[in-house]
């Protein structure tokens, strides 16, 4: 009996002993120094060409808990005076105390952390160090001034009384985009203005002529065509005659052009549309008549069998009237003049299908039934 109570006495004894030395680590754990965080650049302009290059390089001391201890750091990057709401986090390695980032790697972290490109703009970087459900320890904040450059070209949609859309931006039409360059056949109209967005809405992006007296969000256009002119603060004049045009935009950022020039067909409302390929023996002379729904609108319905082409004659021959798919043979949803267009190549398995046609909008569309 004399030897048990000893055993449960030195148990009690070395759990005693084991808990102080807990609280001891948990007091120690409790009061973490402060963190410094600093970059070898205070203005950064990256550029596509030099994406291996190294970009910037970040040194810090991370808080320090008095004793060894594994914490998680990371780069928080954000938009300045954003206080951090949405940041890009990134992982750094465990025990570093430096990193170097690549042009294309930067880049990105700044365009994930809603940094528009292509202009100068700040950010506030700041490095945040967390421990197990210990609240996070963040650093002093360092302010850069950077330039990101866009890794893929921008959609141009149009909008504007000029346009076949007016003022619409649910309706806005889109460009057809290749590359760096985006185009479209549609109507303008002399004395009215337009611009382009980057979405079917009003925000966030705009588009129009880099021009003093313009908005800074809209300005992006370096050169322009004679027959555009600023309608400040945000809008972009058609000077020209009423009529067909063919719309086309340079993206590249050395670029940032728009061109308007006439389109070869002048008409953007025939009397009369005929559908005519593979269907009818492509047999000018027997057009299969479309249905006329005004302002340029027309429609069909016809069994197309699988790997149908056709395209579209304001005339029962083969004249001047006549419109097809963008540049070459293809199904784009975007109709182009004589000269600049080849086949509509229905890509769908046979059936019923409604052809839609936009001569104004310089748009088609095939749907099944």
């Amino acid at each position: 009996m004399k030897n048990i109570f000893k055993i449960i006495t030195l148990l009690l004894v070395g759990l005693m002993v084991f808990s102080c030395e807990k609280e001891e680590d948990i007091a120690t754990l409790g009061a973490a120094s402060t963190s410094n965080l600093s970059a070898d650049k205070t203005s950064i302009v990256l550029i596509k060409d030099n994406e291996a290059q190294n970009a910037v390089t970040f040194n810090w001391s991370a808080p320090s808990y008095g004793i060894a201890v594994a914490q998680k750091n990371q780069l928080q990057i954000a938009a300045k005076g954003t206080n951090f709401a949405s940041p890009k986090n990134v992982d750094l390695n465990d025990g570093a105390v430096k990193a170097s980032f690549t042009v294309a790697e930067f880049n990105t972290y700044l365009l994930d952390a809603g940094i528009a490109p292509n202009v100068a703009s700040q950010i506030d970087v700041r490095l945040s160090s967390k421990l197990g459900s210990f609240e996070a320890v963040n650093s002093n904040v360092v302010t850069l001034t950077v330039t990101p450059y866009m890794t893929s070209y921008p959609s141009f949609h149009i909008v504007g009384d000029a346009s076949a859309v007016g003022w619409n931006a649910t309706s806005a039409q889109l460009l057809y985009k290749l590359d760096n360059l985006s185009t479209i056949y549609t109507y303008l109209e002399n004395g009215k203005s337009f611009r382009f967005l980057g979405q079917q809405d009003w925000g966030p992006t705009n588009y129009s002529l880099d021009v003093t007296g313009m908005n800074a969000g809209n300005r992006y256009f370096k050169t322009w065509s004679a027959n555009l002119a600023p309608a400040t603060p945000e809008n972009i004049q058609f000077t020209g005659a009423s009529g067909m045009y063919k719309i086309v935009i340079n993206a590249d950022a050395t670029v940032k052009s728009i061109t308007v020039t006439p389109s070869a067909v002048a008409t953007f409302n025939p009397a009369n549309l005929y559908l005519v390929g593979t269907v009818n023996g492509w047999n000018a002379g027997a057009g299969l008549a479309m249905t006329n729904l005004g302002n340029g609108k027309f429609e069909h319905t016809v069994a197309l069998p699988a790997g149908s082409q056709f395209k579209f004659l304001g005339q029962l021959s083969w004249g001047d009237l006549d419109w097809g798919n963008m540049t070459a043979d293809g199904n784009t949803g975007y109709i182009a003049p004589k000269g600049s267009n080849g086949n509509i190549k229905f890509d769908g398995t046979g059936g019923n299908y409604k052809i839609t046609v936009d001569v104004k909008m310089g748009t088609y569309k095939i749907q099944p039934l």
